[in-house]
């Protein structure tokens, strides 16, 4: 038995990962939803629910030491970018404290992905093909070819992205809000791509890429594709970022062709399950592979994923249950995917 535990269980990176467990069928899982609320649809469809405070709270670390020690976790997903940098913070201890296998980068790879500027800088530094990118305190406006792409430096989603057609709507952006970086336009909507890797002690799986359309942020439709350029320039950042576990990278190819990284999420992302559906489970190559166990995953490029809403009744007493003991065996009407 393998007890996996995963945080965010509300939202859209934590359910996933919870589908991708669900899809191995050749190990015996133990999932541990774990969520702040009651009311998050994703901590009914594990094996066992448990309430956690926020990862900012001061008693996370202790908390989620009582969580690791009754379940008997052994591996920890976090499913929020929030609780990245906690989690890097508190890998060794958290391992060697309570043999938990902590799923998370190096602290020096999430600063790079969390800030637009710093990934384009590492890009720049390490020679990799890059968006040209500015701080508004270092570019020339009268010298920018528009349209350009002006977003926050740190953010997600897409929240607060935009394009400014001219000098004007540029200087209106940088005149009413701070944070923001300036970048090329890359491509078109269509050049848009999202990519997943694996890495393990600097050894790093193929690299998943998929042609994506984008409703509010989230990819809501992907395609996958076959491209030896962008899978060979994915690996070779992933492996200069040292990488450890899943990380996602976006990117547009421009008119020639070539692609460039906008943006990093270090960890496993939204479209996670839609790798596992497609026949290449991240969750499941990284907990094979760190417990010596063989793992193959085939795309298949003949298929492409449709992302839709799905439900879940639960009943009241449950989650009264849940909120005043922090902890539930859930019996959920299992009729959606995620359950």
């Amino acid at each position: 038995m393998i007890t996996v535990l995963v945080t965010g269980a509300g939202g859209g990176v934590g359910q996933g990962i919870i589908k991708s467990l669900k899809l191995i069928k050749d190990l015996e899982i133990k999932i541990v939803a774990a969520d702040m609320s009651n009311l998050a649809a994703g901590i009914y469809a594990g094996d066992v629910s448990r309430i956690v405070p926020s990862a900012s709270s001061d008693d996370y670390l202790k908390r989620l030491g009582v969580v690791f020690c009754e379940e008997s976790i052994d591996y920890y997903f976090a499913g929020t970018d929030v609780e990245l940098l906690f989690c890097a913070n508190n890998k060794a201890y958290i391992e060697q404290e309570y043999g938990v296998k902590v799923v998370v980068s190096p602290l020096s790879a999430i600063a790079i992905s969390d800030d637009k500027h710093k990934t384009a800088e590492f890009l720049k530094q390490h020679d990799f093909y890059y968006p040209q990118t500015w701080l508004p305190s270092e570019v020339d406006v009268d010298s920018l070819e528009f349209p350009v792409i002006v977003k926050p430096a740190v953010g997600c989603r897409s929240i607060g992205v935009g394009i400014s057609r001219d000098k004007a709507q540029l200087m209106q952006r940088l005149d009413n809000e701070e944070g923001l970086v300036i970048q090329e336009l890359v491509g078109t909507d269509a050049d848009e791509y999202t990519c997943t890797i694996v890495v393990i002690n600097g050894v790093a799986s193929d690299v998943v890429i998929l042609n994506r359309t984008l409703r509010a942020g989230d990819t809501f439709r992907a395609e996958p594709v076959d491209n030896s350029v962008i899978s060979e320039y994915v690996t070779k950042v992933a492996l200069a970022m040292d990488i450890h576990g899943s990380c996602n990278f976006q990117l547009r190819l421009d008119k020639e062709g070539i692609p460039k990284i906008f943006e990093v999420n270090c960890r496993f992302s939204g479209t996670t399950p839609f790798c596992a559906q497609l026949g290449f489970n991240p969750v499941e190559y990284y907990i094979k592979k760190t417990q010596g166990l063989e793992y193959s995953g085939a795309i298949n490029f003949d298929a492409m994923v449709l992302r839709h809403w799905q439900e879940v009744v639960v009943s009241k007493s449950q989650m009264a249950e849940l909120a005043q003991a922090g902890r539930l065996d859930p019996r959920v009407l299992k009729n959606a995917a995620l359950f």
